[in-house]
């Protein structure tokens, strides 16, 4: 079941689970860095046990031009490209879609990671990025009781007899796909209530300084010794 969170006074009821998916520019080169290019999401009322709404961003990278093997990869097309909005803004209409004491949750636990590091790369703001729930390792364990590694979504839909919308690696499609396994299990799951911490927060800033000093080092051109 989802939790409720009694403070002082005051009992604070989560209405929604946010679902959602993140699709990442396809990386060649190693240490190349993984920037998000598609965020997309989908709201659970608890109450009805239904999506409520819908949201799709593409997040235009530095420069402003896709790679067209990610295109491929995501299905995203021309028009899409020309909609794409810097990753501060669209960050900021994502946090902005959600309600104040929404879960967030995503099929595995990267897409957090990958929000945390690219907000404090681009130095944006993390407190609206709370109560984040990983929903794969309970559904999985409720699917497949056997199996001790994380399944993949294709496999968990195929398991609970859920036909997949859409297309694979789009990511409003792979969110409407996982809120479908959340809505089927919704009795069965714990939600938690959680804040990105300080230290987390430190210690992706201090990997962007690593990076940084690499990037420099990198550019320096060699010192030529006097024989």
């Amino acid at each position: 079941m989802h939790t409720l969170y009694a403070y002082p006074s005051l009992e604070v009821i989560f209405l929604n689970a946010v679902i959602f998916d993140l699709e990442l520019v396809k990386r060649f080169k190693i240490g190349q860095l993984s920037t998000i290019v598609e965020i997309g999401a989908c709201k659970v009322d608890f109450a009805t046990k239904q999506i409520v709404d819908q949201l799709q961003i593409y997040i235009a990278p530095k420069g402003g031009y896709v790679e067209k093997s990610t295109r491929s990869f995501i299905n995203m097309d021309k028009e899409d490209l020309k909609n794409a909005i810097p990753f501060k803004e669209g960050i900021e209409k994502f946090a902005a879609w959600l309600n104040k004491d929404d879960f967030l949750c995503s099929w595995g636990k990267d897409d957090r990671l990958h929000i945390i590091d690219e907000c404090v790369r681009k130095d944006v703001k993390l407190d609206w990025f709370k109560n984040y729930n990983d929903i794969q390792p309970q559904i999985g364990k409720l699917l497949l009781p056997e199996v001790t590694h994380q399944i993949g979504l294709k496999t968990a839909l195929q398991t609970a007899g859920i036909e997949a919308t859409g297309k694979a690696h789009r990511g409003i499609d792979d969110a409407v796909n996982t809120a479908k396994l959340f809505i089927t299990f919704i009795d069965q799951v714990t939600l938690r209530k959680n804040e990105v911490t300080a230290k987390e927060v430190s210690q992706h800033f201090n990997r962007k300084i690593i990076r940084a000093r690499k990037t420099v080092s990198q550019a320096r051109p060699p010192v030529n010794k006097e024989p």
